[in-house]
């Protein structure tokens, strides 16, 4: 397959009428440190920074650093050894592990305990001071993929003990559904997939999306089609920096396009996809052909824009627009590019108010 998508895989099912919904700011979940010590502390901030915008959910994700917090738990499991010692200060830096000898890994040894987490965060909402319902409460899923690499940190290893990690996750959302069904919306985390589609020759690119589109969908229709999802797309954002710097979207709608596919046809509905426009050492393009593979995502994929950047409002308003004439529909839903929680507290609230100043701006034609 060539670098580009071909226009057979394209359904266009809306066609843009001219006329601007009413935006949703979506916040993708951690919060700086300092002004996220609770989860009462931290969903409070979501809802007063929102101001009287729509929330698509509401999370209360208070370390940015929990998936190296997961990580370097794992050196109490037996059945794990260190392979590569780290302080995680950035992805050279990080500790991976091997199988010791004679031992099988099971999914309690690397559950995230995601139930526990949000058993505390449900019994906080009813002490929030919102107006009108609060949102679906956000529960932040990492895809089985981005865990099993971290843990190994080599693909034979990890695509080895897959079945493992995917089992580990299902029992958390299980559980989470069957306590508070609608209640909440899974947030399913993956830098993975385009850091892999990166690291692969554009040639292979249709393959690799079949591959992780299947790969994801057997999380998303482990339950019934009644679970809500998001899918957060992602450039990797520790110690601030991405793994890599797009030059375009092709990855992303390659992805989605054959998730939507797989989904259809299992009679699920296909979340709404957060894609990331910008990293966090660049702003969003406002070059047009940055974003011309949205004019090939498929017409029923609502996705959240991740273009809200404090630093460049021009460039985010710029992206919006652009972004918008390529997809010839309204984007519903604005974001920052990955969650708020390395930024310092006066940046994550600038980032706020730009977001707010976006969905209220008008998108000229």
């Amino acid at each position: 397959m060539s670098a580009t998508i071909h226009s057979e895989t394209t359904t266009h099912g809306r066609a843009y009428t001219g006329e601007i919904p009413e935006r949703s700011v979506h916040f993708v979940g951690s919060l700086p440190p300092a002004i996220s010590r609770t989860d009462l502390h931290t969903m409070q901030w979501f809802l007063d920074h929102a101001g009287d915008t729509n929330l698509l959910t509401l999370p209360s994700d208070r370390d940015p650093r929990w998936i190296i917090d997961w990580l370097d738990s794992l050196t109490g499991v037996t059945a794990l050894q260190p392979r590569r010692t780290g302080r995680s200060t950035g992805y050279d830096d990080m500790p991976t592990y091997r199988l010791a000898p004679g031992r099988f890994l099971a999914p309690e040894d690397v559950s995230l305990r995601r139930v526990r987490d949000v058993t505390v965060a449900m019994a906080t909402r009813p002490r929030l001071h919102a107006t009108g319902d609060l949102p679906p409460h956000q529960v932040s899923i990492p895809n089985a993929l981005d865990l099993s690499y971290f843990c190994f940190g080599t693909p034979r290893p990890a695509l080895a003990a897959l079945p493992i990690f995917r089992d580990a996750l299902i029992d958390d959302v299980l559980e989470i559904h069957h306590r508070w069904d609608t209640e909440v919306t899974f947030q399913l985390e993956t830098p993975a997939v385009l850091t892999l589609f990166e690291r692969t020759p554009r040639p292979l690119w249709k393959m690799l999306a079949l591959g992780l589109a299947r790969q994801a969908a057997e999380l998303i229709t482990v339950g019934p089609p009644e679970i809500n999802w998001i899918i957060h797309l992602c450039y990797g954002d520790l110690a601030h920096q991405p793994m890599f710097e797009p030059t375009d979207l092709v990855a992303a709608v390659l992805f989605l396009n054959a998730l939507e596919r797989r989904l259809t046809k299992a009679g699920y509905p296909t979340p709404t996809a957060h894609i990331p426009f910008y990293t966090g050492t660049s702003a969003p393009p406002t070059d047009r052909s940055f974003y011309r593979a949205l004019g090939h995502l498929r017409g029923n994929i609502d996705i959240i824009a991740g273009l809200v950047d404090e630093n460049h409002a021009a460039a985010s308003r710029i992206a919006l627009q652009l972004a918008e004439d390529e997809l010839d529909r309204p984007i519903r839903t604005i974001a920052a590019a990955c969650g708020l929680g390395r930024r310092s507290p006066e940046a994550a609230a600038a980032n706020a108010r730009l977001a707010h100043k976006l969905v209220r701006t008008p998108i000229l034609r």
